[in-house]
């Protein structure tokens, strides 16, 4: 389905001077100079409101504004879930895009209800109700299956084990230092969970703590090579970050 583009480029042309800088700076190729008319056009279909041509136009000739143009909707459907639905119908899978989200999320902590009357240390019953907060991650049979002579086969695939659910969320060598990623690693090893390296390496002296690291690749593969991969107990694939919407 073609829909009316989201964003709408607004250029003022008693402003705009052709230097072309938004169609050098613009990774989307949404601007583009006709030579026959000797105007600046735009394509909007393939703006995301990054705001960078905004930003570097010497003259301030550009805006980038929300289309005015909606969908129908309704209580349960907004613009956007339609939209959703169309593109998944269109292609069959499910929509993808880098980290970060610019859609308002509910905040459900406040309607969290905890009965404390419930909540003993010890349980009650710890041989029948034990307490733990391990959680293994990897990936798991999607049903029981047994082994020719009848038994249950319990072959899992490498799994991660965490004391708890936490993690260090990845944080690059080069932008917190040897001594950061040496207090990482080492708080990682006692509490028993992971930390991530991030997409900058990792440094030969921290391998040890392998069974707790998880390392990164990312696009610019910075630090990537066969030691390193090895080093880890799992490995993360960066495909974007929200610094970058649209383009990460």
């Amino acid at each position: 389905m073609n829909f009316y583009p989201e964003f709408e480029v607004v250029r003022n042309d008693s402003r705009c001077i052709r230097c072309r800088v938004c169609e050098r700076q613009c990774a989307n190729e949404v601007h583009w100079y006709d030579e026959d008319g000797k105007v600046m056009l735009s394509d909007e279909s393939k703006c995301v409101n990054c705001q960078r041509c905004v930003t570097l136009c010497p003259t301030r000739a550009l805006k980038i504004v929300k289309s005015d143009c909606r969908l129908r909707e309704n209580a349960n459907y907004s613009d956007q879930t339609i939209k959703e639905i169309y593109r998944q119908a269109e292609t069959g899978g499910l929509l993808l895009s880098s980290m970060g989200n610019p859609n308002p999320l509910p905040v459900y902590w406040d309607k969290i209800l905890i009965n404390a009357s419930q909540v003993t240390n010890p349980p009650i019953d710890p041989l029948r109700e034990p307490m733990e907060t391990r959680v293994f991650l990897g990936k798991k049979p999607e049903r029981i299956t047994r082994n020719p002579d009848g038994t249950l086969d319990t072959r899992l695939a490498p799994q991660l084990t965490l004391s708890m659910p936490v993690m260090f969320s990845a944080m690059s060598y080069g932008s917190i230092s040897y001594n950061a990623h040496a207090s990482l690693a080492r708080a990682a090893e006692a509490l028993g969970i992971c930390y991530n390296t991030g997409e900058g390496g990792l440094h030969e002296d921290f391998y040890r703590y392998g069974k707790n690291t998880i390392v990164q690749v990312a696009s610019g593969r910075f630090g990537v090579h066969k030691d390193y991969l090895e080093a880890g107990a799992a490995i993360e694939i960066k495909m974007g970050q929200g610094a970058k919407p649209g383009i990460g």
